[in-house]
C-alpha cells in the first residue's frame, strides 16, 4: 500500500507554525493582551483541523484544549477579573499544547528519517554501481523520478524501496532522493534543473 499524505509537509508546517503561534502568543500573554486567547483558538482550530484531516488521533486532545480555552472566555467566579483568567487559561495550557503537538509530530519525525536514511543507502548504492550519472539535458524532477522508478523496480534495491513507499507518500520520497542527489552532487540551485 502507498502512503498519499505528505508527512514533509504536515511535519515542516506544524513544526513551524507551532513555533510561530506559541512563540506570538506568549508575548502577547507577557504584555497582558487579551488577543493571546484569540490567537491561540485559533491556533488551535487549525492544528485540530490539520491532525484529524491527517488521521492524527491527538485531534480530539488538541479539541479538548481548544474546548477548555473557549469555556475560560466565562469566568465562573465573578471576583477574578475576566481578561485574566482567559490569559491565565491560555498559559497553563500552552505546555500541555506544545507536548501533544510534540508527541504528535515524533512519529512523523521517525518515519521520515528512517526513510532518510533507507533513501541515503539506495543513492549511495546506485552511485557505487555507477547507475547516477549528471547529465545536463535531463530535467533534475524526471531524474528524481526516474531514480525512484529504477529503486522500485530493480532486484538489488527493490526490497528497501518499498519499505519506503508503504511510510512515505511518492512526493516526499522524491523530495528526499532529490535531496541526497544535491548532496552527492553539491549541485547549485540553477543548475538543479538541468540535471
Amino acid at each position: 500500500m502507498t502512503h498519499t499524505t505528505s508527512y514533509l509537509d504536515v511535519f515542516q508546517y506544524v513544526n513551524s507554525k507551532t513555533t510561530h503561534s506559541v512563540g506570538k502568543i506568549k508575548y502577547l500573554i507577557e504584555n497582558d493582551d487579551l488577543s493571546a486567547s484569540d490567537e491561540l483558538y485559533r491556533f488551535l482550530n487549525e492544528i485540530e483541523d490539520i491532525f484529524r484531516r491527517n488521521q492524527l488521533s491527538e485531534f480530539t486532545a488538541i479539541a479538548t484544549y481548544r474546548i477548555e480555552l473557549l469555556a475560560s472566555r466565562w469566568a465562573l467566579d465573578q471576583r477574578i477579573p475576566q481578561k485574566r483568567f482567559q490569559l491565565d487559561k491560555a498559559s497553563a495550557l500552552i505546555p500541555n499544547i506544545t507536548k501533544t503537538v510534540s508527541n504528535a509530530l515524533k512519529p512523523i519525525e521517525n518515519k521520515i528519517n528512517t526513510a532518510r536514511k533507507i533513501i541515503q543507502e539506495l543513492v549511495c548504492m546506485a552511485y557505487d554501481s555507477n547507475m547516477i550519472h549528471y547529465q545536463e539535458k535531463i530535467n533534475f524532477a524526471d531524474f528524481s523520478n526516474g531514480l525512484w522508478t529504477l529503486f522500485l523496480t530493480h532486484d538489488s534495491f527493490k526490497e528497501k524501496a518499498t519499505l519506503v513507499s508503504k511510510s512515505l507518500s511518492k512526493n516526499d520520497i522524491i523530495i528526499l532522493i532529490s535531496e541526497e542527489i544535491h548532496q552527492k552532487e553539491k549541485i547549485s540551485p540553477s543548475e538543479k534543473s538541468l540535471f
